[in-house]
Order: structure tokens, then sequence, then C-alpha cells
């Protein structure tokens, strides 16, 4: 239609109505591609919020199995080094040679954590880190996923040879046991270690202890085992103010 109208004017020579129609092209040609860009920037605004919500989600999955982990670990450490002191010293746990059975069990316990972060890696993938316009979260992001990757991971996910140990030396009827009134996992992101009355008389108990202790494997793997929980348990720890500080930063904007 412009076109039509602008050969008229050609033929007509009427310059001043086709510089006009020029103008109104040139306009309409400019406001078109603005529209588009910011329909672009819209989608653009879109998705990022999405993936924000959704990495927020992760944080906070990972702050929380970090806070339940924590405790656990603890548990865990203050049992091996109970069973530790008992056999470098021969003193029981509290006077009890179950407590001590117990002590050297729970200690082979072990929860492992990765992070979650099937919504950075789906961005990465994909090549829309940039959607987050905050640089300082993307590099916090990028350190996070990063050092968990490839750093202190394996802090984090190893299986000790203390656990295979003291679980072959184990009587089945104490294993039983444990599992049944001394751990509890009411929910997969749950853990807790519970203490319990013992299934064996004292003079059974002692005996079992007696049988951990031929074995010229299982304390210095306890030790290790030990070490490693500690060192797990201060670089986790580390992570709850940055987790906190992506959470602040990252949180999205309510839907409009």
């Amino acid at each position: 239609m412009i076109l039509r109208r602008v050969i008229q004017h050609v033929k007509r020579q009427e310059w001043t109505a086709i510089g006009i129609d020029f103008v109104i092209v040139v306009v309409g040609v400019f406001v078109g591609i603005q529209v588009a860009n910011w329909n672009e920037a819209r989608a653009d605004d879109a998705r990022a919020q999405a993936y924000l919500a959704r990495i927020h989600v992760n944080l906070q999955a990972d702050l929380q199995s970090i806070e339940r982990r924590e405790v656990l670990w603890r548990k865990v450490i203050a049992y091996g080094k109970g069973a530790i002191h008992y056999a470098e010293s021969g003193e029981l746990v509290e006077g009890s040679a179950w407590k001590t059975v117990l002590a050297f069990y729970q200690a082979s316990q072990l929860w492992q954590w990765v992070t979650s972060d099937s919504t950075y890696q789906e961005m990465r993938s994909g090549g829309e880190l940039g959607l987050i316009r905050d640089q300082g979260l993307r590099d916090a992001l990028s350190q996070y996923y990063l050092e968990n990757g490839s750093g202190t991971a394996y802090l984090f996910m190893l299986q000790p040879e203390y656990r295979r140990i003291v679980r072959g030396l184990t009587p089945s009827v104490v294993a039983d046991h444990i599992w049944a009134k001394c751990w509890q996992q009411p929910a997969p992101s749950e853990q807790y270690l519970l203490d319990c009355d013992s299934p064996i008389s004292e003079a059974q108990a002692q005996a079992v202890l007696d049988g951990y202790l031929k074995d010229p494997e299982l304390l210095k793997e306890l030790r290790f085992w030990v070490a490693n929980q500690g060192v797990a348990l201060n670089v986790i720890q580390n992570y709850n103010p940055l987790l906190k500080d992506m959470l602040a930063r990252g949180k999205p904007e309510p839907p409009q």
C-alpha cells in the first residue's frame, strides 16, 4: 500500500509527499525493531526469573541438607572419638560395654552430600548463564558449584574402609538392633542417630569389643574416618554464609 502510494507520488513528482512516505516507512521499521527487541527482552527476563526461582529452590535445599548433615556428622565424630578413646585407654563409653559397641558402629555411619545443581548445569549447558544479570551472583554460583564439583566433593562422597571393617566384625543381632532401634530415617532428607537399649549382655558386648580390637586395621581406619569427617564438617560449614548470600541476591521477583 505504501509502495503503491510512493509510485503515484513519483509519477506526479510530489516530492514532499514522497519525503513524508519515506519518514513513515523508516519510523515504522524502527518501531517494529524496537517492539521486537522489547518482546525479546521480556521473554529473556521471564526465562531469567524462572531460572532464578528454580535456583532459589536448589540453594534452599542445599542449605537445609547441609544443616542436617552438620548435626549427624557431629554425632558420628563424637561416637568415633569415644571409640578411639576406648581403644587407646580401655575406658568404656559412659562405663558401658554396650554404649562402646554402639559408638564403634555409629562411627561408621555416613551421609554423603552433593549440591542440587540441576538448574545451574542446565543453564550452563544451554549457554544461558548470561540471563542472570547480577555478575556477582553469577560468580558466586560458579565458585560454589565448581568448588564442590571438582574441589571438595571427595570429602563428602568418601566411603571409608572403616565402615566395611567394623560392620563385618559386628554380630548380626547387634547390627539388626541398631538399624531398628538406634537409627531413623523418616524421609530421604532426614537421618538421625538415637540412643537405645542393648540387645545383648555387657559380657557379650565386651566380647564384641575384643573382636574389634583384634583387627589390626580397624583403629587406624577409624582415626582416618573421624579426621575426614572433621575436615568435611569444617568445609561444609563455610558454605552456609555463601548460600545465604546467594539466596538473598538471587531472590526471584514476584510475578507482575
